[in-house]
């Protein structure tokens, strides 16, 4: 198997750790690595408490890629961190999928593009982020879901914590990221699900439009989360594109 044949993706905030949903399925395609951020559950949450911006985080995955060709993956949050990372070094992807990311304001200085998710209480989470809140799984904030122990309640506080660090100002997105959008040579699939109220599927449809190499997908019945909320819908999106960038990406 090439260099290619790994996925990283990056998780969006508030999201259990691993391969859960799409993304277990997608493993049987690509050995796929879904690391955690430094500050939501990390060994280096410690080490890397001064860290303030996304664009710490980029530049902590491109190091730690040494050279490797991957394909690259991130959804909400971590599709922000991918972004920064492809404008950064786009030859180092064979392919990038986007998940209804954050990181790029597209519209008017007053326009409300993203959910204020450090306000909204986790009810209003699942309302925006689920067509079916009943079906909700998969995720941790504070006081959701009801029952966790007192170490898993630690962790969503740490979490949301490590997300406003990192994202409160300017809030969830860089104003310096789209005018580098034109470099991100790189094949790409911006999936969204059509009911998502987080990050409208026409904000991910206008992002789309700004990348050089860019598909875009709406999955049917799906809101922010597709990988969880229709996993069969989000593979058939994802892995033939996977697939048919193995080979122009790696020279496989």
């Amino acid at each position: 198997m090439g260099s290619a044949e790994r996925m990283l993706f990056l998780h969006d905030a508030d999201v259990l750790p691993g391969p859960i949903g799409a993304l277990g399925q997608l493993d049987d395609l690509v050995d796929i690595e879904v690391p955690r951020h430094p500050g939501f559950g990390s060994p280096l949450d410690d080490a890397t408490e001064e860290w303030d911006s996304v664009a710490d985080l980029a530049q902590h995955y491109l190091h730690d890629l040494d050279g490797e060709q991957v394909h690259l993956a991130g959804a909400g949050f971590g599709g922000w961190i991918a972004l920064e990372m492809a404008v950064r070094a786009p030859r180092r992807f064979a392919s990038l999928v986007l998940v209804s990311p954050y990181g790029v304001k597209l519209f008017g200085p007053t326009d409300r593009e993203f959910a204020d998710v450090l306000l909204l209480d986790p009810s209003e989470v699942v309302e925006l982020g689920w067509a079916d809140p009943a079906a909700v799984y998969g995720l941790r904030m504070p006081g959701f879901p009801r029952g966790l122990e007192d170490a898993e309640y630690e962790q969503a506080f740490a979490d949301r914590a490590a997300l406003a660090r990192y994202a409160w100002k300017p809030f969830l997105h860089d104003p310096r990221l789209r005018r580098w959008l034109h470099v991100v040579d790189v094949p790409t699939l911006v999936v969204v699900g059509d009911r998502d109220r987080m990050v409208t599927p026409e904000h991910s449809r206008t992002l789309a439009g700004l990348l050089p190499r860019a598909d875009y997908v709406e999955i049917p019945g799906a809101g922010h989360y597709p990988y969880l909320e229709t996993p069969e819908a989000f593979v058939s999106a994802v892995a033939p594109f996977v697939a048919a960038n193995s080979m122009t990406g790696a020279g496989l």
